[in-house]
């Protein structure tokens, strides 16, 4: 009969290097979770904010998405927006134009072409990037 009860030294060592052999492989596909996320979260805000600027424009008045690239925020319907952990890619201003909440044309141009693209990038994984588009002149906004 043993007088000691517990765990012996070699047992809590195996448990340990278990541990962190778990802990190894777990860590950086959490972090590649994070990212992914915290980008399809800016990507999400983008979209929502091209599509809500359309429809205040259907409500009657001039409304005007403005993107920066290189720049971590945008100015939707007169305010700015912060990203969360990714930066814009490319630049972008759409100007919706009632009743319908369609894109004015340009100055110059004889109508807008579409899609028109922005890309959002990861500051936390740079590899990691989502374009957002308005694939045509009545403002439909996709994600890819």
């Amino acid at each position: 009969m043993r007088g000691a009860q517990g765990f012996s030294l070699f047992e809590l060592l195996v448990v340990l290097a278990v541990l962190g052999i778990l802990l190894a492989i777990g860590i950086p596909a959490y972090q590649g979770w994070i990212a992914r996320t915290e980008l399809d979260r800016a990507v999400s805000l983008v979209a929502t904010e091209l599509q809500t600027t359309r429809s205040a424009a259907r409500k009657g008045s001039l409304q005007t998405f403005a993107a920066t690239a290189g720049d971590t925020r945008f100015v939707s319907r007169g305010r700015t927006v912060e990203l969360p952990s990714a930066r814009i890619e490319s630049d972008l201003t759409l100007t919706f134009q009632p009743p319908f909440g369609t894109i004015q044309t340009p100055v110059g141009a004889t109508a807008p072409t579409t899609p028109l693209s922005v890309v959002v990038r990861s500051t936390r994984k740079s590899s990691l990037l989502r374009t957002v588009s308005v694939v045509s002149l009545m403002g439909k906004v996709i994600v890819k």
